[in-house]
């Protein structure tokens, strides 16, 4: 096995223990046995985050994409929805990123190319499932 393999698959194992200790706690803290992994394969807190938040934007992103097959009358609510749903099924990813709110790059990126792709403004989506969740 290369070298690069093994750490794409540390990194994998290392988000999924973070996923599954947040979703078994319900508490949106990094375990502390888990924070020097972190730090080990991503250099920082920060990219391990970045990283978190383009999973998140993958899986979004596959469902959109079946989404704008079809694509509903009112857009921008499906996409909110799409969000809000997808939060709801993986709610490990939600209480990460509201206890650690610092958009990224990801973040700017996606909003970017989503706006471009469908007309929709991310922040605005966000906004809306806010309210409705």
């Amino acid at each position: 096995m290369s070298m690069a393999w093994e750490r794409t698959h540390r990194r994998y194992e290392l988000t999924h223990a973070v996923l599954a200790d947040v979703t078994r706690t319900g508490r949106p803290g990094l375990p502390d046995g888990l924070l020097g992994e972190i730090e080990k394969l991503y250099g920082d807190l920060d990219t391990f985050l970045s990283d978190l938040r383009r999973r998140w934007y993958l899986t979004f992103d596959a469902r959109l994409d079946a989404l704008l097959e079809h694509p509903p009358p009112d857009l921008a609510r499906a996409v909110a929805d799409l969000r809000r749903d997808l939060d709801r099924e993986q709610p490990a990813y939600r209480l990460l990123f509201e206890a650690y709110p610092a958009g990224t790059a990801v973040d700017d990126h996606h909003r970017t190319t989503l706006r471009a792709a469908t007309g929709v403004d991310q922040l605005v989506a966000h906004a809306r499932t806010r309210r409705v969740s």
